[in-house]
């Protein structure tokens, strides 16, 4: 009799098992975004999940998890969860909070709008939002360059937030303090950051060019950067010509003395850290080589002679 009734055991066991994988292998191999709202209940989350097709019975569900004492530990967000996935495992994705990030990584350099069309690219953010805030609240410059994970669905406000979050961060307490060593507030020394950033891509040319910046505001000449005409003009690319930098701007060095009113990108922390220890030299002329590199002299008949080399030799 125990034997007889052994054995229905065992057959049912295998049928039910042999169903379950039946079952679970007609499911699609589909990906589904659900969103959780704050404050759901375990009936609410349920039934998204068996709306998206992510669970098959939700009594079962709402027991199992309230068995196990995950309902009361679910977290609001974004999720990514796959059909194929069984219930348990949904649980404990949602109870971990294992929300929907995308990796977004911001390279330094980059200006407020460049920001905003990789974040739309990425389906993050509409680029229009995102750059209404930050112009309203005057934020190029802090929309620290950085590999960010954003949770999807993220509001775009939340999003800058994170970018500003990270700068207030990296620009720490002692750097504050060493900017009132060079006669400078943070914002200031961000612009100059900005254009050191720029102005060139060599780690061991960065201190000079903010030495050279720093002695030139130092006599009230005009910085005279391409970089800040670019930013003005929006011509990011090709040769500026003599009508360029005539370009009537505040953020035009060639035409305005001091700093422009604003940085003109967001610069890594490098640039920053340059802008705060200047080189010490008496050098005050700089141009491009064209190849990266840049040439540097101390006097203006020297910075003129050298152009005129390396025109020759081009």
């Amino acid at each position: 009799m125990k034997s007889t009734l052994a054995r229905i055991i065992f057959i049912l066991l295998a049928v039910t098992l042999i169903a379950a994988l039946f079952y679970n292998y007609s499911i699609p191999n589909r990906e589904v975004i659900v969103t959780i709202p704050q404050g759901s209940s375990g009936k609410t989350i349920a039934d998204t999940l068996y709306d998206n097709r992510l669970i098959t019975n939700k009594g079962l569900f709402m027991f199992f998890s309230n068995l196990n004492g995950s309902a009361k530990k679910f977290q609001s967000g974004t999720y990514k969860l796959n059909q194929k996935m069984d219930m348990f495992k949904i649980m404990d994705l949602l109870r971990k909070g294992r929300i929907y990030s995308i990796k977004t990584t911001i390279p330094e350099g980059f200006t407020a709008e460049q920001v905003a069309a990789l974040l739309e690219q990425k389906g993050l953010a509409n680029s229009g939002k995102f750059l209404e805030i930050v112009k309203k609240q005057n934020l190029e410059g802090y929309l620290f360059p950085e590999t960010y994970f954003i949770p999807f669905g993220s509001k775009e406000q939340a999003i800058v937030n994170i970018m500003t979050g990270e700068f207030r961060k990296k620009f720490a307490t002692d750097m504050e303090d060493q900017a009132k060593k060079q006669k400078m507030n943070t914002r200031s020394a961000v612009i100059l950051a900005s254009i050191i950033e720029k102005e060139t891509v060599l780690p061991e040319e960065r201190a000079l060019v903010s030495g050279i910046f720093q002695n030139r505001l130092k006599k009230g000449w005009m910085l005279e950067s391409c970089s800040t005409v670019r930013y003005a003009k929006k011509k990011f690319a090709g040769k500026l010509t003599y009508k360029d930098i005539k370009f009537d701007s505040p953020y035009n060095t060639y035409r305005h003395q001091g700093l422009p009113p604003g940085p003109i990108c967001n610069p890594g922390i490098a640039s920053i850290e340059a802008a705060l220890n200047p080189a010490q030299t008496d050098l005050m002329f700089f141009f491009s080589e064209g190849d990266g590199t840049h040439e540097f002299s101390k006097y203006y008949k020297q910075h003129i002679e050298k152009q005129k080399t390396l025109k020759k030799k081009q």
